[in-house]
């Protein structure tokens, strides 16, 4: 993908003078941004009822009409307005509660918990638990956690570190088994540069 060329003027300023009267919010959340059938992670760095700005590896180009997910109960359309660099600044289709899109939910009655936005991508993972390690294919990963399926049987409750190559080792916890698949969640979230470089050269399903 290409970046868009920047008009001369300064757009930082320039969206800085648009926005004035919106109380504007300096954020840093991860979320996966959405154009013409291609994803990427990206960090969302300021918020308002109007708009935001965000970064990614691969800015979208002005007028892209992009969906931006923060979590997977939490999405915004936009127009993009400006990009400068890896930064692009979009504008909503129409005002959204900031403070609900920035809000931690918690599990609902229906024990239906938001998540972070989850990828698509193919690749392996080791995982190391009290046995000998074992591979396992991923079928869709978030900064946050992954599914996969793997060699042999896990259980759930089980504690394991999950090896993610150009990413690095992470302690995990089985959170689900279904068959020869499983759900797993990181006790902390992956390091995002590293994860958004992985996500950008690993095959998509």
């Amino acid at each position: 993908m290409n970046n868009a060329v920047a008009p001369a003027y300064d757009l930082e300023e320039d969206y800085s003078e648009r926005r004035t009267g919106e109380r504007h919010i300096s954020v840093l959340r991860v979320g996966r941004v959405i154009w013409d059938g291609n994803d990427q992670l990206c960090v969302v760095r300021n918020l308002s009822a109007g708009g935001l700005m965000f970064d990614c590896l691969y800015p979208p180009t002005i007028g892209q009409v992009v969906t931006l997910e923060l979590r997977s109960d939490k999405q915004m359309i936009g127009t993009v307005r400006w990009v400068k660099g890896s930064a692009a600044g979009i504008a909503f289709d129409r005002p959204v509660n900031v403070e609900a899109i920035l809000r931690e939910e918690r599990s609902s009655l229906l024990r239906v918990r938001p998540r972070a936005p989850r990828f698509v991508r193919r690749g392996t993972i080791k995982l190391i638990g009290e046995g000998e390690p074992i591979m396992g294919d991923i079928i869709d990963i978030s900064i946050g956690g992954l599914s996969c399926r793997s060699e042999e049987p896990l259980m759930r409750g089980e504690p394991i570190v999950v090896v993610l190559e150009g990413v690095g080792a992470t302690n995990a916890e089985v959170r689900w088994v279904k068959g020869d698949a499983a759900g797993i969640r990181f006790d902390k979230p992956l390091p995002w540069r590293a994860f958004q470089e992985w996500l950008d050269q690993a095959p998509r399903a």
